[in-house]
């Protein structure tokens, strides 16, 4: 049986400050796609409603919210009548109904608890591989494992150990040691582990945000040729320096030449290259062949710095491409998948057209029609990017989305969280019913508290700050930037 709930789309965007009571409003929000008067009294939704968190702790205090008042509405167990009130005003049944209902969803969940899913977007996306284990080549019971650091050494190593017998791979690992030792200057005791630490950055940062790198034009190589061009060049000017020279300018070059060799750190150059002209004391006049000279120099050192800078990740992308090879032949041999590249994976299924909403939901056995979202705030571009398709079918067949967050809380900018898609999604979904609810007041902090939190994020503080930290006027420059940001800690009240 599968009736046409709430056959008009809706996206309910709660914003919630801290203590505001947003599990609550989660629970209720559940409970009023569950209870209402749109569908038959003997359907029960439970498997087309995914409520979605960050931690398993959260996913838990959501499920025992949900439960709590379940029970509450089954056996009239209200805490007092303005808790009643408000429950049943929410949900636009009578008791009698709600109680009826409530009974009947308790008995639903006794037999299939399994359908109840409110769960972090962790174990979401790991059902989502699940169901789609053959498309990412692994077997159904795949493993999810966290350590990928002692993988990404095993890889390491088999990168090196493969370089005595693959001229490709002793090709990328020669470069990049040229690199390392001869453009960056890197030395060390133990040189390996400071490249397998770059390494894991890199293998972060692709799963972060879901993309591959690429490289740029150029070669070190063509770095190091153009040093060493330009370090001979250098030492030409110090043979023939022109009478009125200014002293510190000639001190500074003649002290890059002796204490430099010809693969040198660009900001170990003379600050006096950085004019294109020679700096000459007031009535001495510079001879025009060294004129020349200098500003060719001068030319060069920009051309340098801009090669550098294009290049300098090119042989950590190429050895950091062939680790991987090794790595994930190794991650399919023994079957499994990290925690830290579960979001990367799923939207490698969309990408490539690997599978479709409509497949995804057979493989699932469900249909989700609803969506509940909490910490929006803390929701990554790739994480949301795998929920969107999903949620744009079930918006364009009549279902909802609901989320809930605080964008002041926002704190897994390092896991790729992006506060700014509070807002984003709200926009991008105009076409559907959106509807705006604020959460101001704290039930959880003393009013002492609360007054102080106020104060110091009151407009004038937050001006005060933003002025004095120098970014005011740039802020200034970027239409409704400033008022965004004061929005963002608009004061809450104490109950």
């Amino acid at each position: 049986m599968n009736p046409n709930q709430h056959k008009v789309p809706e996206v309910v965007v709660v914003e919630a400050s801290a203590g505001s009571g947003k599990t609550y409003a989660l629970a209720k929000r559940y409970l009023q796609l569950l209870i209402n008067l749109d569908i038959p009294l003997e359907f029960i939704p439970l498997r087309n409603i995914l409520a979605i968190t960050f931690t398993n702790k959260a996913a838990v205090e959501m499920k025992e919210r949900i439960l709590e008042l379940l029970k509450r509405i089954a056996f009239d167990a209200f805490e007092s009548k303005e808790e009643e009130k408000d429950i049943l005003g929410a949900l636009g049944v009578d008791k009698k109904f709600a109680q009826t209902k409530a009974n009947l969803i308790m008995d639903e969940l006794i037999c299939h608890y399994s359908f109840f899913q409110a769960q972090t977007i962790d174990s979401f996306i790991n059902a989502l591989l699940l169901g789609c284990a053959l498309h990412i080549d692994r077997s159904a019971s795949f493993s999810i494992k966290r350590d990928y650091r002692y993988y990404l050494a095993y890889a390491l190593d088999a990168v090196i150990e493969e370089a005595a017998a693959d001229k490709e791979v002793f090709g990328f690992l020669e470069e990049f040691l040229q690199h390392y030792l001869f453009v960056e200057n890197r030395s060390g005791w133990f040189p390996k582990d400071d490249i397998l630490g770059l390494m894991e950055s890199l293998f972060r940062l692709s799963n972060k945000y879901g993309g591959t790198f690429r490289e740029y034009p150029g070669k070190s190589q063509d770095v190091i040729k153009k040093k060493i061009a330009l370090f001979e060049k250098i030492k030409e000017l110090t043979d023939c320096f022109p009478p009125g020279m200014n002293k510190a300018a000639q001190s500074s070059v003649i002290k890059f030449v002796e204490k430099s060799n010809n693969i040198f750190e660009i900001s170990d150059l003379p600050a006096a290259f950085q004019k294109p002209v020679v700096s000459i004391n007031k009535g001495s006049n510079c001879p025009s062949s060294y004129a020349k000279k200098w500003e060719k120099i001068h030319l060069s050192l920009k051309e340098l710095v801009e090669l550098e800078a294009t290049v300098s990740y090119n042989p950590y992308v190429k050895l950091f491409r062939g680790l991987l090879t090794f790595f994930q032949f190794v991650s399919k041999k023994e079957d499994m998948l990290f925690l830290e590249e579960l979001n990367h994976k799923a939207r490698a299924l969309f990408d490539e057209e690997e599978v479709t909403v409509a497949e995804l939901y057979y493989r699932l056995a469900t249909r989700f029609r609803h969506y509940l979202i909490d910490e929006f705030q803390d929701t990554s571009i790739l994480q949301w990017r795998n929920l969107k398709m999903m949620v744009e079918e079930a918006l364009s067949s009549g279902g909802s989305l609901f989320y809930v967050g605080d964008k002041k809380q926002a704190i897994y900018r390092f896991r790729g969280g992006e506060a700014r898609l509070f807002d984003d999604v709200k926009n991008n979904f105009k076409q559907f019913n959106v509807r705006e609810e604020h959460l101001t007041k704290n039930w959880r902090s003393q009013k002492a508290i609360v007054e102080f939190n106020n104060q110091v994020f009151s407009k004038d503080n937050i001006l005060r700050v933003l002025k004095l930290s120098g970014i005011f006027k740039e802020l200034s420059d970027q239409k409704g930037a400033v008022g965004e940001i004061i929005d963002v800690f608009k004061p809450i009240s104490f109950f």
